[in-house]
């Protein structure tokens, strides 16, 4: 389905050893999280409306939100070579898993993930998802362009 970036191999694990301290580090400091709610909650819209973006050398930064049990945007429009920002404004954990990759970190209420270029995937359309949320829908999905 998809494909790790062969040439780029030394400065990805550098990029995710990274990712991975930086979640390490911000789990300890924060505790362990939950989604603390328990109660039922629905399947809420796929929003449309466009990431924020901003230039970064080469680049863009594309901001996904994690709110309660939704993503917004759930379509998403990156490059191989943007900056992923991932921000949780909802009350519980959640997480960003792509389909597909090694893309699969946590984020914890109130803070931000961020995931350097060049991305862990190949051109092409993937799904995105919360690993503790995605029966109540927390799904959406990324067109990762060349």
């Amino acid at each position: 389905m998809s494909e790790q970036f062969v040439g780029h191999a030394g400065r990805w694990r550098f990029a995710w050893r990274l990712v991975a301290a930086t979640a390490v580090l911000t789990l300890a400091a924060a505790g362990c999280g939950g989604n603390g709610g328990g109660g039922t909650t629905t399947t809420p819209p796929a929003a449309t409306t466009p990431p924020a973006a901003t230039s970064a050398g080469g680049g863009t930064t594309v901001t996904i939100t994690e709110i309660d049990f939704s993503f917004d945007p759930a379509q998403v429009t990156a490059s191989v070579n943007d900056t992923l920002v991932i921000n949780n404004t909802g009350s519980a954990l959640h997480n960003f898993t792509i389909e597909g990759s090694s893309v699969d970190v946590d984020t914890q209420p109130g803070a931000s993930t961020t995931l350097a270029p060049p991305a862990p995937v190949s051109p092409g359309t993937y799904t995105f998802f919360c690993k503790y949320h995605r029966a109540q829908g927390m799904e959406g999905t990324i067109e990762v362009t060349g």
